[in-house]
């Protein structure tokens, strides 16, 4: 497990998302948006800012061979659990974006299918106009964490600013995949008033957490050291320099 020292960064003040404005979520799977961000999204919708959460994969990967839930049921298990876990957060239906990419399988810089996808994210930008994007650390590693920032970097956002969150960074990452000094700024948000709200939404992704789906035994499930990992009163983020 990768050590960091981002502990003795000092907390921002929750206000301080009134200036985020309207803020663009993206999360590679159904959870991210809730493990790295849960806190940030409730205090944006507490101060009235307006979120959208843009879904990459269909995530049904996690349980492979699970023929109680085949792919399709899988994946719309995983949209209803996210839907469960925007509404705890204030986020609208209407204003999640599911795009289905196959899990393991989202558009990378070097997929066939890497430009059509950043064609496709840069209109929907040009729609949403955020101010302020999340999207996982460049090198979180984890190939879908990694092409959904590639996907961002390379799309129209038209000047927004971008925050990169980690959520395997520090369980899986080895020392290379860390932040550098010179390439970004860390940012640590006080997100102590919105806490037990962000963990009520952790707790809809039942099917990643509590094995809900018994019939394939291989299938994937948060730790409770991962989990633990996320029940802190802030998120960090980085912010390119």
């Amino acid at each position: 497990m990768i050590q960091n020292n981002f502990e003795n960064i000092p907390l921002a003040p929750e206000q301080c998302v009134t200036g985020f404005g309207t803020t663009l979520i993206v999360a590679p799977h159904a959870d991210d948006e809730s493990l790295g961000c849960g806190g940030v999204i409730s205090l944006l919708r507490k101060f009235g800012q307006n979120v959208y959460i843009l879904l990459l994969s269909d995530g049904t990967l996690s349980h492979p061979n699970s023929k109680e839930h085949p792919a399709e049921r899988l994946r719309d298990l995983r949209e209803k659990e996210l839907l469960d876990a925007s509404e705890i957060l204030g986020v609208p239906a209407e204003n999640i974006i599911f795009c289905r990419y196959k899990d393991r399988n989202v558009p990378s810089i070097h997929h066939e299918g890497f430009e059509n996808a950043v064609n496709s994210i840069s209109k929907m930008m040009g729609m949403i106009q955020p101010q302020s994007i999340f999207v996982p650390w460049r090198r979180d590693p984890h190939p879908d964490h990694q092409a959904a920032f590639q996907l961002i970097n390379a799309s129209e956002t038209s000047n927004a600013k971008i925050y990169e969150y980690p959520i395997w960074l520090k369980e899986l990452g080895k020392e290379g995949d860390k932040p550098a000094q010179d390439e970004t700024m860390p940012f640590r948000l006080n997100i102590s008033s919105v806490l037990a709200q962000k963990q009520e939404a952790i707790s809809q992704h039942r099917s990643q957490i509590n094995g809900m789906i018994s019939d394939d035994p291989e299938g994937f499930q948060l730790s409770q050291e991962m989990l633990s990992q996320f029940n802190v009163p802030y998120e960090t983020f980085f912010i390119s320099k």
